[in-house]
């Protein structure tokens, strides 16, 4: 009797060990952020550069996962980023910049220049917040995932399945600081918007958000593929 009460304790701590592997979440989300070697996404980039003098430029960017390579245990994504004037121009031979990324860690973490910022975290989630400078010297900055899985539209293009990752939305008297970014799934990042602004704070100009300097840069996806 006691060797058939240990028996089904056994089996009953078994079973139970098994509904708890059950129920632990898949990793979702990593879809909406493809790490083909190869593949390219090409966006229409619109920046504006407020100063003394206001420079409003458009032309083409190109960003390609080119190789891959080993660092410190981790393997690592080269990104390299080709500039053009507008689609009749050819793209050069060699890349205006290379970025990395890597994805380690469940999450996706970017080197864009010299600074480290955690873009995608899994599993992905409606209301997911994460500190997106948690690899680097900034300040804590939370930003927040919505929209998953809701369809999303950009220069034409239908995409059904979609997360916006929402960076900042503040605004005052004095300057407006505004990140969005919107993912695909299988494609990556489909659309940016960025607004550093600075406003004139005179008295006469107070209120009025008349533009002292800052920038304002807009990438919208227009092609995508693999080799």
């Amino acid at each position: 009797m006691i060797r058939i009460t240990f028996f089904l304790l056994v089996l009953n701590a078994c079973m139970s060990c098994k509904r708890d592997d059950d129920s632990v979440p898949a990793l979702t989300g990593i879809e909406y952020f493809p790490t083909d070697s190869g593949s390219y996404r090409i966006y229409d980039v619109h920046s504006i550069q407020y100063s003394s003098d206001t420079i409003d430029s458009t032309f083409q960017m190109r960003e390609v996962i080119h190789d891959t390579f080993h660092y410190n245990h981790t393997l690592v994504y080269e990104l390299y980023r080709y500039y053009r004037a507008d689609a009749t121009k050819p793209w050069p031979v060699e890349p205006d910049s290379v970025w990395s990324f890597t994805t380690d860690h469940n999450q996706i973490t970017i080197q864009e220049a010299s600074n480290n910022f955690v873009r995608l975290v899994f599993p992905l989630s409606n209301g997911e917040v994460w500190d997106a400078n948690t690899k680097n010297v900034f300040l804590r900055d939370d930003v927040t995932a919505t929209n998953l899985g809701k369809p999303y539209t950009v220069n034409n293009n239908y995409f059904p399945e979609t997360c916006n990752v929402v960076e900042e939305q503040s605004k005052n008297l004095v300057f407006k600081d505004y990140r969005n970014r919107v993912y695909a799934k299988n494609v990556g990042m489909i659309y940016k918007r960025y607004e550093f602004l600075s406003y004139n704070t005179s008295d006469e100009h107070i209120g009025q958000y008349l533009v002292d300097f800052g920038s304002i840069r807009e990438e919208k996806l227009v092609a995508y593929g693999k080799p």
